[in-house]
């Protein structure tokens, strides 16, 4: 029997900011919620209705991973297209409890194969991922070699990110009170590494927010194949720094390919409205 395989993925890989025509993708939403309004139906309209949302209130925003009722039902419309394979690529499970509610929900389904791969990504590489994905389960791959080249992309791509505001990261419990009152006195400014391993890390701090854009674009730079590679720059609604980051980072290297994407809402929840990430993914296409 020949084989059909779909590709999965969650609202963090943004695949609805990536132009394509794959009709073997689909994407379960991660919900966000301030106060008691909740926020889904991103591949309808983007984060555009969350951000405004987000810039309207004082209230720190939430987020969920999908229940496990949410993905056994998006397995089964997937099963009732005539698929005979799910391959799953959730957010990191460093980051959520997505992966675990796949694998819960994975118990619960017959008469289709799922596969749940960590792959220890998110934001656009994430999203890139899904892309290579279901362009090689069109080309008749199987889907051990799927699987191989979501590593392959792992190992070969990271994301920096870096945040002017760091209220959110205080209310989030992602930075101590005690570090903000000092990184606020001196203008401080982390630099955030989505690593290997699929966790968030401090790589280093740096005086001003754009020094910071300006290192992030280095550490990028400094590991881009510029043959068989691309950047990513990410951003929310704040376009002065996008435009700051275009223009430092075709000063720093005039020939570079780059694309731009909005940070996904579930990570703008938690980092807040004024940050930039680059990411670079080095490729190699079959």
């Amino acid at each position: 029997m020949k084989r059909r395989i779909a590709i999965l993925t969650d609202s963090s890989s943004t695949i609805y900011n990536f132009k394509h025509e794959y009709d073997n993708i689909f994407m379960i939403n991660l919900p966000c919620y301030i106060g008691d309004e909740v926020f889904t139906d991103f591949d309808k309209h983007g984060d555009i209705i969350f951000y405004k949302a987000y810039r309207e209130t004082k209230l720190i925003p939430k987020t969920s991973q999908p229940s496990v009722g949410e993905s056994l039902d998006a397995f089964n419309k997937i099963k009732a297209l005539g698929y005979t394979d799910i391959i799953y690529l959730p957010i990191s499970k460093e980051l959520s409890g997505t992966f675990m509610n796949g694998h819960a929900s994975k118990e619960m389904i017959e008469g289709i194969n799922v596969e749940i791969i960590d792959t220890k990504k998110t934001v656009s590489i994430l999203g890139y991922m899904t892309i290579e994905a279901a362009r090689l389960a069109k080309l008749g791959r199987s889907i051990e070699e799927i699987k191989a080249k979501i590593e392959e992309i792992n190992q070969n791509s990271a994301y920096y990110l870096t945040v002017n505001n760091l209220t959110s990261l205080v209310k989030n419990g992602r930075l101590s009170y005690a570090k903000y009152k000092i990184a606020n006195l001196f203008h401080i400014k982390p630099i955030i590494i989505l690593n290997e391993e699929g966790r968030l890390v401090s790589l280093e701090n740096v005086r001003t927010y754009k020094s910071a854009i300006k290192k992030a674009i280095a550490y990028a730079l400094e590991h881009l194949d510029p043959v068989h590679g691309e950047i990513h720059i990410s951003y929310n609604d704040n376009i002065e720094d996008l435009e700051f980051a275009e223009a430092e980072l075709l000063k720093q290297n005039p020939d570079v390919k780059y694309k731009v994407f909005t940070i996904p809402s579930t990570v703008t929840a938690h980092v807040g409205m004024d940050a930039i990430g680059i990411a670079y993914i080095n490729y190699k296409k079959e």
